[in-house]
Parts: structure tokens; C-alpha cells; sequence
């Protein structure tokens, strides 16, 4: 026998039931253009954004669901607060742009996408900042991530396990150091910290308690030569605190 369509799922009948209310209002605002053209264009817009709000909801085109995924450090009452006003809205007058907007300002979060998901979801996919480094700017530590982007968070000072930098320019050249203490990783697992001199040349710490003066010129060989002498003499091992100055 012949066989039997697929019942439609309910959202579907309730945007067929949206598609005709949609037509009815455009008859009647088009209606009401020819009827009343003394109207105000305003007065006339407004009530039928009102019709048109008034028809989606009584559609179920609703927010009764917002949910989010991709975050790991981003506060979580934070993103409840700036998701918490779209419950309950026409879900076709989510302003998308206003919410990606909110999202975004939610600490630890690089970037936001956001969408509809008809009848009733608003969803959010989160990409969060890795960090990399904090920075002292004089006034207060930020962190670092590793697309070399300055962001604050509460008390930044505790990721203590990440490098301190210091120094004008310093955040903006990260990138530029991780890669020059990366080349010989016996040091660069005891770097606490660096300095940007005079926005020309590095000064790096070592287990907080030795100060490692690079040249402006060939700070990778000398990085090296650094590290050889390590290797030959160990002379982490001590606790004293001093400076030394590569050539």
C-alpha cells in the first residue's frame, strides 16, 4: 500500500501558524497604509511590531532554553547573569548582536558566537583566552594569552605559575620571548619572570632570585651559551641572589 507521511513535528506546525499570522498582519498593515495615510509612520511601525511580537509568542516562538558550551574558565554566574534576560523573550527579537555583545564581557572570554535554534533555544559557543604570562602595567597585573592579548581578570596575581612581565611593550612581545627561553628548556622551566629594557632588550628571572641581562643583539646565542654553563657548573643549585650579564 501506499505509504503514510510523517506526522510534522510540532515546531512546524507552529511556524506554518507564524507564516500565516505574519500574512494576515501584512494585509492589515498594508491595509491600514491606504486607510489611514494621515497616521503617523511611527505609530503605524510600532503596532505592528507589536502584532508581530504578540504573534510569535502565541506561536511558541519562545525563549524557553539558552545554553552555551566551551566554557572552562569563564565565571559561571557571570555568563548565568548575561544570558538570564533573554528567558522568555520572542525568540525573533533576540537582538543577537546585543547578546554576543554581553557575552563577550564576561571575563575570560576571547570570543563569542551566538544563534537561534527555532522554536525556542538561543545558543552560545564560547571561545576562551589561554594565558600564557601575567603583566605588571604599574598599576595593576593583567594576563597575557598567547595570541599576545592583554585581559583582566579578579586577582590575576595568583596564576603564579605563569611568567611576570614587566616593562613598557612587554605584553606585545611575548611571543617574541617564549620563543627565545623555549630553545634551551632546561632554563626555561625556571623563568618566574622578565623585564623589557628600554623596549630594546630582556632581562629574565630565574627561580625569582637570579637576573639574567641579555644583550639587544644575539639574545638567543647567548641564551645558549647560558645554559651550557648551567649544564657544565649547576650553578641553579645555589640560593644566592645575583645578576648575571650575557654577552
Amino acid at each position: 500500500g501506499a505509504q503514510r507521511k510523517p506526522p510534522p513535528r510540532l515546531w512546524t506546525l507552529r511556524l506554518r501558524r507564524l507564516g500565516l499570522a505574519l500574512l494576515a498582519l501584512g494585509a492589515v498593515g498594508l491595509g491600514a497604509t491606504a486607510l489611514w495615510n494621515s497616521e503617523p509612520a511611527a505609530r503605524l511601525a510600532n503596532e505592528m511590531q507589536r502584532k508581530l511580537i504578540a504573534a510569535t509568542a502565541d506561536a511558541g516562538f519562545v525563549v524557553t532554553r539558552v545554553y552555551s558550551e566551551g566554557r572552562t574558565l569563564a565565571d559561571e554566574r557571570s555568563l548565568a547573569a548575561a544570558l538570564a534576560p533573554y528567558y522568555g523573550k520572542p525568540i525573533l527579537t533576540v537582538d543577537l548582536n546585543e547578546l554576543k555583545s554581553r557575552v563577550e564581557k564576561v571575563s575570560w572570554v576571547r570570543r563569542a558566537s551566538v544563534g537561534r535554534r527555532l522554536p525556542d533555544t538561543i545558543w552560545v559557543r564560547l571561545e576562551e583566552h589561554r594565558p600564557v604570562a601575567r603583566w605588571d602595567d604599574g598599576t595593576q597585573q593583567l594576563l597575557v594569552s598567547d595570541t599576545q592579548e592583554v585581559f583582566r581578570v579578579q586577582n590575576a596575581a595568583k596564576y603564579t605559575q605563569l611568567p611576570l612581565l614587566v616593562g613598557r611593550g612587554a605584553a606585545d612581545r611575548v611571543d617574541e620571548l617564549l620563543q627565545l627561553v623555549a630553545g634551551e628548556p632546561d632554563l626555561r622551566n625556571h623563568v618566574t619572570g622578565a623585564r623589557l629594557v628600554g623596549e630594546r632588550r630582556w632581562d629574565i628571572l630565574l627561580d625569582g632570585r637570579i637576573e639574567v641581562r641579555l644583550p639587544a643583539v644575539g639574545p638567543e646565542a647567548a641564551w645558549h651559551r647560558l645554559a651550557a654553563e648551567q649544564h657544565d657548573m649547576g650553578w641553579l643549585a645555589g640560593d644566592d641572589i645575583r645578576r648575571v650579564a650575557c654577552r
